[in-house]
């Protein structure tokens, strides 16, 4: 099933169903199930599962610089900034591959796809099942970015007290943090962008099928009409023939009665 997910979005149906009907036959009905409710991913989803599929050192660079990240937000590491670019530069190897992958197959990369490519990347790397996912290539919806989260109920150490005689200034006291609301703000604000695309997405989807089903109303009437015009023809050949054997059998009484009179 894996195999799958590495299958270009627009052979994605065609092949899902081949697999179902695999699994059908050979008995195994409820893998079948399984495979034919497995939706078409987008195709930010197919390039992430097809790097790492393909690239999986890409997958545990990105998770060992969020892991490294987290002890820094912990107070666990000091080194902040070479852990910071680290994961900064793990995250653009990991997109650009995925931009890369989505470009060989002939589709178009947008700055709003490598945002939703980034999100996904860093929610997949901070959320242990989605982890998980991430590592076989198997990630089956976008994510969004976490925000303290990250530390997956972890709680920051408590950094020791200055001494009085050496206090702090006024100015680097106030740390620029976010407050939870304005975290559940951005998240909110992510997830109504996320739930814009899939909105666009699933109306681009419907017209699709709009204009295929009005393709196939079309050809579908023009088929009725030949099968009505050769059901014509047929009809008006078989009463030809029909007159065509009336007229021979005419032919043949009238040659036999002329065959008896001359015996008589």
């Amino acid at each position: 099933m894996i195999e799958l997910y590495q299958v270009p979005p627009s052979e994605f149906v065609r092949e899902r169903n081949a697999l179902a009907a695999r699994l059908r036959k050979a008995g195994r009905t409820a893998e079948a199930a399984d495979v034919a409710r497995l939706r078409r991913p987008t195709p930010i989803l197919w390039a992430i599962n097809r790097v790492a599929h393909d690239q999986p050192g890409e997958v545990k660079q990105l998770m060992e610089a969020t892991d490294a990240l987290k002890l820094v937000q912990l107070g666990r590491r000091k080194d902040v900034d070479a852990v910071g670019t680290r994961q900064r530069n793990a995250l653009q190897n990991f997109v650009t591959r995925a931009a890369a992958a989505l470009q060989s197959v002939g589709l178009g990369v947008s700055p709003a796809m490598l945002r939703r490519a980034s999100a996904t990347l860093l929610g997949a790397a901070a959320d242990s099942r989605a982890r998980a996912l991430l590592q076989q290539g198997r990630l089956s919806e976008e994510l969004s970015a976490p925000g303290f989260e990250v530390f997956g109920g972890m709680t920051p150490r408590t950094r020791p007290v200055a001494p009085a005689t050496r206090p702090r200034p006024a100015t680097r006291s106030k740390q620029a943090v976010p407050t939870e609301s304005s975290t559940e703000k951005r998240a909110a604000e992510r997830d109504a962008r996320l739930a814009r695309q899939r909105l666009q997405t699933l109306e681009r989807e419907a017209r699709r099928r709009r204009r295929r089903a009005e393709r196939t109303g079309t050809a579908a009437a023009v088929l009725r009409r030949r099968l009505h015009e050769i059901d014509e023809r047929l009809a008006q050949e078989r009463r030809q023939a029909d007159e065509a054997e009336r007229d021979a059998a005419k032919a043949r009484e009238q040659l036999t009665r002329a065959g008896a009179n001359r015996g008589r």
